[in-house]
């Protein structure tokens, strides 16, 4: 599988888990380990902050200010 299908795979499964929760906030390796227990293809932490990056840039997810920490 390629990196890009990995990365949107991921990225499917974000914003799939906050459309079901969007009062949701997290850090990278909580999406990591909770919200994408669900995914087809094995992932990891430098994957999913990837993919994160890719949804903050596209202003699909914030990141809220002095925390590392993602949501809607």
């Amino acid at each position: 599988m390629k990196m890009a299908d990995i990365h949107s795979e991921i990225q499917t499964g974000i914003i799939n888990y906050l459309s079901v929760h969007p009062d949701a906030s997290a850090s990278v390796q909580c999406i990591c380990n909770q919200w994408l227990t669900n995914e087809r293809y094995p992932h990891n932490i430098a994957q999913v902050q990837t993919a994160v990056d890719s949804l903050l840039a596209r202003g699909e997810m914030h990141k809220r200010s002095g925390d590392d920490i993602y949501t809607l």
